[in-house]
């Protein structure tokens, strides 16, 4: 009879153990798969930046950005610790995209597309990390990074910077909700306005190397597109180089299919002269060849075709003008076969000897100036008799790096014909004021289309008829005293 009762006891209590082992072995998988999954903190905005930290397994980007929502991301944006390059991930891009994976605890620069469901409140805190915590990602001296802080929250940004090796000498948080920055200063209470960290809070910090003046940061926009040269699609290899105010802030070479993307400002800077300060609009070379476009600078996917040409103000048939050269230097005879119309005499006076060096087309036994150099002006004659060349007849219309400065100015007491490297509708007398070791005491321009001199004598406005510059404009000058 006790048998009886035992068997049925024997069989409930083995369903219970069954039971138990199934949901803790279903517990475990829910659990894995939710370790394996990862997340996304600190989300942007639709429309809005954020420094966004992903939190889980080394992941293809998309997959992680896509935590914050599918399609809730438009572009991503990393700063290599190391040789401060960008990689950039733009969502349906995959040809100009190059941030390909997420590693754990990976801060990146979050662009949310203006498309998606905007959030209604703040996200929570992530809960509190390890004790005592550790920034990860540390900037190097001198150096920008994309650093996390993996530790409890609320802690004081300046403990928890200085579990860093190097000194973090400045460091920016982006609130995702107010869309403002917030910064710390190393040892300058007074300027920080980053006073603590969360948990999982990814901040840009640059490593400091000694005390002095450091850049802000910026976001960089990726301009890409298609390169010509003289009307010719660029070679593969040809240099790219990005500068605003005549200060370069990122270079690349074109690929073997014509085109180009590179990141403006890349690398970063972390010391003057920094790019904020620059001011004014981009300007492009290709080989040291001036691009026509000069677009505004903004932060994101910059779609831009570069359209280079290595003459400027080329003289019309039968007509004289003073055309200036933009390359890495070439014989005479190549650059001013850019023109569109066929360059029949050329003349440039040294500055330095003051005579003069003359071109003749199809006489080399007759011309002395054999070679141009980069922004070299010269006094040139349009054949009347040639048909036009097939160089690009927009040539005409190039403009230049802008340095906002005097370039070739002459020695006191001599003529040299020098070039106005900076923003158009300058004053004349201002610009020829750049000349840091001459005054400028007369200065004469040819236009090129009504073939009228205008002329500029310091002092003198009642004679004085040259009163404005255009970029790269080419003048014959005269040198007074020394300053």
């Amino acid at each position: 009879m006790r048998n009886r009762r035992t068997k049925p006891a024997l069989l409930f209590l083995a369903g219970i153990v069954a039971l138990g082992l199934l949901a803790l072995l279903w517990a475990m998988g829910t659990g894995a798969s939710q370790a394996q999954q990862g997340i996304m903190h600190n989300c942007p905005q639709p429309g809005g930046w954020a420094i966004s930290v992903w939190e889980g397994e080394e992941t293809e980007t998309a997959e992680a950005l896509d935590t914050c929502g599918a399609d809730a991301i438009d572009a991503a944006y990393y700063i290599h610790p190391s040789i401060q390059t960008w990689r950039v991930f733009f969502r349906g891009r995959p040809d100009i995209s190059n941030l390909d994976t997420l590693d754990d605890l990976q801060a990146v620069v979050t662009l949310g597309s203006s498309t998606a469901s905007p959030t209604p409140t703040a996200e929570p805190t992530p809960a509190p990390g390890p004790g005592p915590g550790q920034m990860v990602g540390c900037p190097m001296a001198g150096k920008w990074a994309l650093s996390v802080w993996n530790g409890p929250n609320e802690v004081n940004a300046a403990d928890a910077f200085a579990t860093c090796s190097d000194v973090v000498a400045v460091a920016y948080w982006l609130d995702p909700q107010t869309r403002t920055w917030q910064r710390y200063v190393h040892d300058r209470p007074e300027l920080t306005t980053l006073s603590r960290l969360d948990n999982l809070q990814g901040v840009l910090a640059v490593g400091s190397t000694e005390p002095r003046q450091y850049c802000g940061i910026n976001i960089p926009g990726t301009y890409y597109g298609a390169v010509t040269i003289d009307g010719q699609t660029a070679p593969a290899g040809t240099v790219i180089k990005a500068f605003r105010g005549g200060i370069e802030f990122g270079s690349t070479t074109v690929t073997d299919k014509g085109t180009y993307m590179v990141d403006v400002p890349s690398p970063a800077p972390v010391v003057p002269p920094c790019f904020e300060s620059a001011g004014g609009p981009l300007t492009f070379t290709c080989n040291g060849a001036e691009a026509q476009e000069h677009p505004s600078w903004g932060a994101g996917s910059k779609p831009q075709n570069l359209t280079c040409v290595s003459m400027r103000d080329c003289p019309s048939a039968g007509k004289w003008s003073i055309a200036v050269y933009t390359g890495e230097g070439e014989p005479a005879d190549d650059a001013l076969a850019l023109c569109a119309v066929p360059v029949k005499a050329a003349y440039w006076i040294d500055p330095v000897s003051q005579a003069w060096s003359r071109y003749l087309r199809g006489q080399p036994e007759l011309s002395t100036l054999t070679s141009l150099q980069n922004l070299q002006a010269v006094i040139a004659f349009g054949s009347a008799s040639e048909s036009v060349s097939a160089a690009a007849a927009a040539a005409s219309s190039a403009q230049g790096q802008l340095g906002n400065r005097m370039e070739g100015c002459p020695e006191p007491g001599k003529w040299a014909i020098s070039v106005w490297n900076g923003e158009a509708g300058t004053p004349t007398g201002l610009a020829l004021a750049t000349c840091p070791a001459v005054k400028i005491v007369t200065a004469y321009w040819l236009d090129p289309q009504s073939q009228k001199w205008k002329r500029y004598f310091d002092g003198k406005p009642e004679v004085t008829n040259l009163l404005e510059m255009r970029e790269l404009q080419g003048l014959i000058v005269l040198g007074g005293e020394a300053r």
